[in-house]
């Protein structure tokens, strides 16, 4: 699972970049696409070297601008919709005329092609967001208080930041944009930037374009710190080299910094092709890793709640409980099992086939299997496949009661926080 993490989120950065590449092909500029990534790169690597505290003051601001940008765009859009554009033209539900737009195939199959193709892509955005609640917790104190407060308002953050803009996507922008589809220079250009374009608004469509930019570096940057985080930790439990858990003067695991730096070099694969392509592959690649994910999280849970029951703890002395359970974890194995099937489906039909496409979307399950079997061989040998429930290990739950009782336990912090001499 730690590789896991580390994998997808190292190749978050590059796909993140891509993202950035592609947003400024909207202005056609004269220069090669080899310097923009190298300096989003160098930013991006740069700016994780430095102490938590500095990269986290810059992606509060950059945070706060793209929260402004979405509440400003979705006001926005309302008014497009309502005819207060330039032109006074109501738009209204004209572009939900054709609520599907079949793909692939047409008619009723291809429909339901286009909508097995949107329901696969939205795990890339949502795939990794519940966890960042929780890597993030592991550079705080008594992350036991925080983060239940933090995880009851994920849902609402998640409707607002996601469900909402998303919504306003489908009143602004029609589906069958050319800029949404040709792939030449103006897939660079957001849905929002169309359906502004649309309604002839100027100016905007610039302004909330770098607004655009700055949000994928922004993404880029945090997802190297969680991918060095992920390593860092692979190394504290002893499951990766010990170097990368060396620190510098600032607590910052520069080793695993640079290993996820070394990752991001994907990026440069935009120089032999196209953006938009690269960005499939990554995408792919992604999704496949996601998919593990909450399928080995949600069966982590079901066997973390049988060990409660089993070893008779209180599951009331939980500070967070899921409200529906065992059962939304074993819908989750279903849905993401499913997904994982589906991910690069359309590469076995005849006229989207592609070698790329269809290595990128599967080959994280080969490694993933090379990865659990090689931990069993050169770890695990001598351990059951499955840890019996009466001797998993409970005892960080007397950690959490004594975090809730007594507030700090011996004013400890973290080992994010410590310095290891490298």
């Amino acid at each position: 699972m730690g590789y896991n993490y580390w994998f997808a989120y190292a190749i978050l950065v590059p796909f993140e970049i891509t993202v950035s590449t592609l947003v400024i092909h909207y202005w056609n500029p004269p220069v090669h696409d080899a310097v923009f990534l190298t300096i989003l790169l160098v930013v991006i690597v740069g700016l994780n070297y430095l102490p938590v505290k500095d990269s986290g003051e810059a992606e509060f601001l950059f945070s706060s601008l793209k929260v402004t940008m979405l509440v400003g765009i979705m006001i926005l859009s309302i008014l497009i919709v309502a005819g207060g554009g330039p032109t006074g033209e109501r738009v209204g539900s004209r572009n939900w005329d054709t609520p599907i737009k079949p793909w692939i195939l047409e008619g009723s199959v291809g429909s339901l092609l286009a909508f097995l193709g949107v329901l696969v892509s939205i795990v890339l955005p949502m795939g990794f967001i519940a966890e960042m609640v929780a890597v993030c917790g592991g550079e705080t104190k008594n992350p036991a208080k925080p983060l239940p407060k933090a995880a009851r308002a994920f849902l609402f953050r998640l409707a607002f930041f996601y469900v909402l803009p998303a919504f306003f996507v489908t009143l602004i922008c029609p589906a069958d944009a050319p800029e949404l589809t040709s792939g030449g220079s103006g897939i660079g250009s957001s849905p929002f930037v169309i359906g502004i374009k649309t309604a002839h608004i100027r100016v905007l469509d610039h302004i909330i374009n770098t607004i655009i930019l700055l949000s994928a570096w922004s993404a880029g940057n945090v997802y190297c710190y969680l991918s060095s985080r992920s390593l860092y930790s692979l190394s504290i439990d002893r499951y990766a080299p010990k170097f990368f858990a060396h620190t510098n003067k600032y607590g910052t695991p520069y080793w695993s910094v640079t290993a996820s730096g070394l990752a991001a070099l994907l990026a440069y694969l935009n120089v032999r092709s196209s953006a938009g392509q690269v960005l499939t592959w990554l995408v792919n690649i992604i999704n496949i890793s996601s998919v593990f994910s909450w399928v080995l999280l949600s069966w982590s849970y079901i066997r973390f709640r049988k060990a409660l029951e089993v070893q008779g703890v209180d599951r009331n002395r939980l500070p967070y409980r899921a409200r529906l359970g065992k059962s939304s974890a074993w819908f989750c194995i279903f849905f993401f099992t499913v997904i994982g099937l589906l991910n690069g489906f359309q590469v076995f039909f005849l006229s989207e086939w592609n070698a790329a496409d269809f290595i990128t979307a599967y080959i994280g399950i080969p490694l993933f299997v090379l990865l659990f079997f090689g931990h069993k061989y050169f770890r695990g040998r001598s351990e059951p496949w499955l840890a019996p429930l009466n001797q998993l290990d409970l005892s960080p739950l007397s950690v959490i009661d004594a975090v809730s009782v007594g507030g700090e336990v011996c004013g400890q912090e973290l080992d994010g926080d410590k310095k290891t001499s490298g």
